[in-house]
């Protein structure tokens, strides 16, 4: 009876282990790999869902139409054509869903996935772009596109833009990036062939260089110094998503992993002291 007992015992002994070991293992399966786009959940569901969204993209839009009107029929002759210069994505077209498939999917950016993400030519366009671009052609105001999409995505962007509505702006109109993300350069070329009235952009460097590669702090005392502009001549839509601002977070070091990114993020908030 007693070896009975203790071969009962043995046995529960060796059973309650299967079961922890097999509960433990249940558990590992059940913890899933940290989703790196999580963080961007709340911008893109504003971008994509937001009556607020809109209602800036139509209001950026809509004083764009009223400084054309005030620089086209002011009384002064210009020695070249006139042209407004545009950026594409999140300007022209909207990527959010592009951005709720990395969430969804549990992926970060990359080159490969937003490549794919182009050929499909499928990006809608941003409220308030296409009867902007209408209503400056009308004005014999010339649409230019300068955007940091590779030179090599430029057939799917232009067919995108065409199946949009917007098949007013020749293919060579558009200064796709070759080799710097800088548009400086591009901005140059473009200011020798014409008196350029308007820039449209969701980052301040589709503004100007100096706003490129530098922290959060040296970011808004430009902003400061290009107050002037702004709703003059330079006309920023919303993008909560992703840009510079967030790179400037990071010290545009794109190259760490996920956890050290959300540290930083973590450490940029400002906050007020909630005490016990």
């Amino acid at each position: 009876m007693k070896l009975n007992s203790t071969i009962f015992i043995t046995s529960i002994f060796f059973f309650t282990a299967a079961c922890n070991q097999s509960e433990i293992q249940e558990k590992e399966l059940a913890i899933e790999p940290k989703n790196p786009s999580a963080y961007s959940t709340g911008a893109v569901l504003w971008q994509q869902h937001s009556a607020e969204y809109e209602a800036l993209c139509y209001q950026a839009y809509n004083i764009g139409e009223r400084r054309l009107d005030e620089l086209v029929d002011v009384n002064k002759t210009y020695d070249k054509p006139l042209a407004v210069v545009m950026d594409i994505d999140e300007t022209v077209l909207d990527n959010s869903s592009y951005n709720a498939t990395l969430i969804k999917n549990k992926m970060m950016y990359s080159k490969t996935s937003w490549m794919k993400w182009t050929s499909m030519q499928s990006a809608d366009l941003v409220p308030g772009a296409l009867e902007f671009i209408q209503y400056a052609k009308s004005k014999n105001v010339e649409v230019l596109f300068i955007s940091n999409r590779m030179e090599a995505e430029l057939n799917d962007t232009y067919q995108n833009i065409i199946d949009m509505g917007v098949d007013t702006v020749s293919k060579s109109n558009y200064y796709l990036k070759s080799t710097t993300s800088n548009k400086d350069e591009r901005r140059a070329k473009v200011a020798d062939k014409y008196e350029v009235i308007l820039f449209f952009g969701d980052n301040l460097g589709d503004f100007n260089g100096v706003f490129d590669d530098t922290t959060v702090i040296e970011r808004k005392k430009h902003v400061k110094n290009f107050r002037p502009l702004f709703g003059d001549k330079l006309i920023i839509l919303p993008n909560p998503m992703y840009g510079e601002w967030e790179g400037a977070l990071y010290n545009h070091d794109f190259s760490t992993t996920s956890d050290f990114r959300d540290s930083l993020r973590m450490n940029a908030l400002n906050i007020f002291s909630i005490g016990k």
